[in-house]
């Protein structure tokens, strides 16, 4: 079985700063990959996922690599990370990391139509507990609305035109696979779109990513409840991959001062090596919060 790369790994658990018994929150565990670096240094984690395929593919991993006595998987979704961490004895923890981006099986292989770049169900849902599919948006909101979804969640500048032409395809028949959607957006997109630099559903996917699996929301309310979690002195690591998410994140760090500090001035990029070894890596950042020890 092929796993995905973790972005920003050895920045991660050097900040981390992994003790051997400590206890540590891998709040998007995903195929495992932090996790299973937390574990090799002595660590405990308990791992959160919503997608349970992903817990599942986990979960796996770590029992072949035996370390499964320090590791707990709980289907969850991070936005109840102070409920389920003082469930399972992690009410006070020496780190916590969060991973925002999709991995490449959640991508590639899930068949949940995250990307443009297979024919699958528009459905994009990581949990089956959540109703509403990116198809059901698409054939049900007013063009005006689905519009300001696809701006607000990624400034995509040809909102208007995309949305105009989904409301006049979906007239004929319903929007229900990725290649249905991929096609209108490519019919209103000019050859230079973004003088090539990204695909032209690039944006459109993400915002409705993020419409249907409530991404920021979930990430507003569980970024202040990680930080209770935490004993002083230990760290949030944030990866983030689009700018809401980091806008996320730095409101984060404003609002929760004094008693949490950003430890850098600048978030930490993966180095030229890394992107050429992993495209995708190319727009992660990565933030490091940490709780101030007032006895220090």
């Amino acid at each position: 079985m092929q796993y995905h790369e973790p972005v920003l790994l050895k920045e991660t658990t050097e900040n981390l700063n992994v003790k051997a018994g400590g206890r540590y929150i891998d709040a998007t565990l995903g195929d495992g990959g932090h996790t299973l670096e937390i574990l090799k240094r002595g660590g405990h984690v308990l791992g959160i996922d919503v997608n349970e395929d992903s817990l599942k593919r986990a979960e796996f991993r770590i029992e072949e690599a035996g370390l499964s006595e320090s590791f707990k998987g709980i289907l969850g979704n991070f936005k109840n990370i102070e409920e389920i961490g003082k469930e399972n004895g992690f009410e006070k923890v020496n780190g916590i990391v969060y991973d925002l981006g999709y991995s490449s099986y959640e991508l590639e292989e899930s068949g949940l139509g995250l990307s443009f770049q297979a024919d699958e169900p528009l459905d994009m849902r990581l949990s089956k507990s959540l109703g509403v599919t990116a198809a059901d948006l698409l054939n049900s909101l007013n063009g005006k609305d689905i519009a300001n979804l696809i701006y607000e969640y990624s400034g995509e500048r040809l909102s208007g035109r995309i949305a105009r032409e989904i409301v006049k395809a979906r007239s004929l028949k319903r929007i229900q696979t990725t290649k249905d959607l991929v096609e209108i957006i490519n019919s209103v997109s000019s050859p230079g779109y973004e003088r090539g630099r990204i695909n032209p559903a690039t944006r459109t996917f993400q915002a409705l990513r993020i419409a249907v699996n409530d991404e920021i929301e979930n990430l507003k309310k569980s970024l202040p409840q990680a930080a209770r979690l935490l004993l002083p002195g230990s760290v949030i690591v944030l990866i983030t991959f689009h700018s809401l998410e980091d806008k996320v994140a730095k409101e984060f760090g404003r609002r929760a001062r004094p008693s949490i500090t950003e430890v850098y001035k600048k978030p930490l990029r993966p180095s030229k090596e890394e992107i050429e070894k992993n495209p995708r890596s190319r727009s992660a950042k990565l933030r490091v919060f940490k709780k101030i020890d007032k006895n220090a």
